[in-house]
């Protein structure tokens, strides 16, 4: 009779979490794939089409080629009351207004109208690379989302869930669309149409940088050791001269060379190297020609002298705007290595050609460019109180505009009781609370919500670092959730709060014993094979991490994780046969997945070895094997546990509180009736 209701509850169980999964999935297709002949659908490729101008620019009837800076397709119409064409906005690549805003594994590629009242006009997405895509398909392509975009302004915040609303199940990309959006529509906005951005801090340290530097005269700069200049004859009879100046803040820039020059120049050294700290290079004289970049020199304190190779050298303008105007031909920039210090003295030497010893100059940054250099804020502390009194407090904006957006109080309240509930199980170590815990696991986090924890954050992190999670509050709960507790008592995510877990233990729990028995007793893995086993998820863990950051591939862990499978019931036919296998596995090997496959675990067992507080072992475990059976994830070998292994499931440590088995008797007598050690 126990054998017939255990078959019925594992059925029932099989229903229900298939009949739930199956309806989810129905109430959220419809966002999730698009129909075929969606105007938005991504067409996976960056090599514009002219009907993709018109569809995010939809005012203008032609469009010029890509020019400018940075590069826009200007957009016109014919004016039908003088026959002219008059300009209506600008359609660009998110790629030509780096640095691009990343998705959840990758870059998003996209085109951007912008009309000339700075509102934007329309997006598309044009490539992305997303895991989610494997079971879900072109996620991205939802006409109601991208709607949004048209017609907000670029000075808007363009908040996730307050001013967007998010694609359902995949928050991360939806903001970085969010942002790229808005960052890439304001760089264009204030390059092409006189919008001001920045806020009123940065405006205001801006604006008194260019008042003090504006009080002095060429031939002040030059007395106060400000600017620089290295006069040098060249072949010819003529002069060559190179000026030298600190370049590292955007007021400093807009004051020597210009707004536009240095934004340019900025921009370039952000994409190929990073860096922010600048020293200004003017060629002029009337032996400019003669300049060759690779006989110039660079060298600080006791490192050695260093040629400043082509790409530390980044274009800055023709010399026609800012201070510079008139005093050289051209200009660059010159990008300093992470070694040299601009508050310290910088040499540079530069041999002319047909000179056989090279001309020297030592320059120190001197005044007010000193001063931003060792990041003075250049405003009073009561200046700078009086402009975020006005704009409100640092913290105030933060609690009012969270880098989630609005905050789904909904999915906090679950999350919180889904913890108190993990928490609960673990600290009392009843059954009952920890199968309640469990099923609370399977039906939010799996069924109705889908945001379980995944190996795809850990690459999430690993390429883009960890301040991707600040965008997803529910996300950052598990997170923090999951390495506080694991960091402390081990792997106690994979007990309570993975639905892939609950899964495998129900399957445990509710198999007909009728059918599991003879499976079982066929069916032996080998001690030898089960410990060498154990290290093949630390090795998928390892080849999903180097296709991810080596080789920006993140669509190989579908097939090592089958969540989203199971829980989308969406994928190709071999996900599912993979899904299949590992649920048999289950069946006959309890917990067969955590044990051999999963690389989260893998990733949660490194941390747990720091763990402090680990189950206790005791004189008895010496010689009992009741826990070493028991034990779900094969992790109890005697006295020892290899605790990487371990999923903090408590049956081991339970029994040693209640002194269950062996744990209640003396060593004594358990010698005596232990045959292996009873005396020959």
């Amino acid at each position: 009779m126990l054998a017939n209701r255990n078959t019925r509850l594992f059925t029932l169980l099989v229903s229900l979490l298939f009949s739930a999964s199956f309806s989810h999935l129905l109430s959220a297709q419809p966002a999730r794939q698009p129909v075929e002949g969606n105007p938005v659908r991504t067409p996976f490729s960056t090599d514009v089409q002219p009907e993709w101008l018109k569809q995010v620019l939809p005012g203008a009837d032609s469009f010029s080629e890509k020019e400018g800076e940075p590069p826009v397709y200007r957009g016109y119409r014919l004016n039908p009351d003088n026959g002219q064409q008059e300009l209506v906005g600008y359609v660009f690549l998110s790629a030509d207004v780096p640095p691009e805003e990343r998705g959840y594994s990758s870059p998003l590629d996209m085109l951007i109208g912008l009309n000339l009242d700075n509102q934007v006009s329309g997006f598309k997405l044009l490539d992305y690379v997303e895991s989610y895509t494997n079971t879900v398909g072109d996620f991205a392509a939802d006409p109601v989302f991208q709607a949004q975009f048209q017609n907000k302004h670029v000075a808007d915040e363009f908040r996730l869930l307050r001013d967007i609303d998010g694609i359902a199940g995949a928050t991360v990309t939806s903001f970085a669309i969010t942002r790229g959006v808005r960052e890439a529509a304001r760089r264009v906005a204030e390059a092409h149409n006189n919008f001001v951005p920045g806020n009123p801090v940065d405006r205001a340290r801006t604006a008194r940088v260019l008042e003090i530097m504006g009080e002095f005269s060429w031939q002040d700069l030059l007395d106060q050791g400000v600017v620089k200049q290295l006069v040098m004859p060249v072949p010819g009879g003529s002069q060559l001269e190179l000026t030298f100046t600190y370049l590292g803040h955007e007021a400093l820039g807009e004051f020597f060379i210009g707004r536009t020059a240095y934004a340019r120049a900025e921009r370039d050294a952000s994409a190929r190297l990073g860096g922010a700290q600048m020293m200004l290079l003017a060629v002029g004289g009337e032996g400019f020609g003669q300049f060759r970049q690779d006989r110039l020199t660079i060298q600080q304190g006791d490192a050695p002298t260093r040629r400043v190779l082509p790409n530390r050298l980044v274009t800055a303008g023709n010399a026609d705007e800012g201070m510079i105007t008139n005093r050289a031909e051209f200009a660059g920039a010159i990008v300093l290595d992470e070694w040299i210090d601009p508050t310290q003295p910088i040499n540079f030497t530069y041999q002319p050609l047909g000179s056989l010893e090279p001309y020297e100059l030592s320059y120190q940054t001197v005044g007010l460019g000193l001063q931003l250099a060792q990041k003075d804020p250049i405003l009073s502390e009561r200046e700078i109180a009086s402009i975020l009194r006005a704009e409100n407090s640092v913290i105030l904006k933060f609690f009012n505009d969270p880098p989630w957006g609005v905050t789904p109080w909904d999915k906090v309240i679950y999350l919180t009781l889904v913890f108190a509930l993990a928490l609960a199980a673990f600290f009392t170590k009843r059954a009952a609370i920890r199968w309640t815990a469990l099923s609370a696991t399977l039906v939010y986090l799996g069924i109705i919500d889908g945001g379980f924890l995944s190996v795809s954050h850990i690459t999430g992190a690993a390429t883009q670092g960890p301040s991707i999670f600040l965008n997803n509050l529910p996300v950052l709960m598990i997170v923090v959730f999951t390495l506080v507790t694991t960091l402390i008592w081990g792997r106690l995510f994979c007990s309570a709060l993975c639905p892939f877990g609950a899964v495998q233990d129900l399957i445990t729990r509710f198999t007909p014993k009728r059918w599991l028995a003879p499976l079982q007793k066929s069916i032996k893995i080998p001690k030898a094979w089960h410990l060498n086993g154990l290290h093949v998820k630390y090795a998928i863990l390892a080849f999903i991490l180097v296709m991810a950051v080596g080789f920006n591939n993140v669509k190989v862990f579908p097939y090592f994780e089958p969540f989203g499978t199971l829980f989308f019931l969406s994928g190709s036919a071999v996900l599912f046969a993979i899904l299949a296998a590992i649920l048999l596995a289950c069946v006959v090997v309890p917990r067969f997945y955590c044990r051999y496959v999963c690389p989260l675990g893998a990733a949660l067992g490194v941390v747990s070895l720091v763990s402090p507080l680990r189950i206790k072992r005791v004189k008895q475990c010496s010689v009992c094997t009741v826990c070493e059976h028991a034990c779900p994830t094969g992790a109890i070998q005697r006295e020892k546990i290899d605790f990487k292994e371990c999923v903090r499931c408590d049956v081991c440590e339970d029994k040693l509180i209640k002194k269950a088995g062996s744990c209640r008797h003396d060593m004594d007598r358990i010698i005596i009736r232990h045959k292996e050690l009873r005396p020959q």
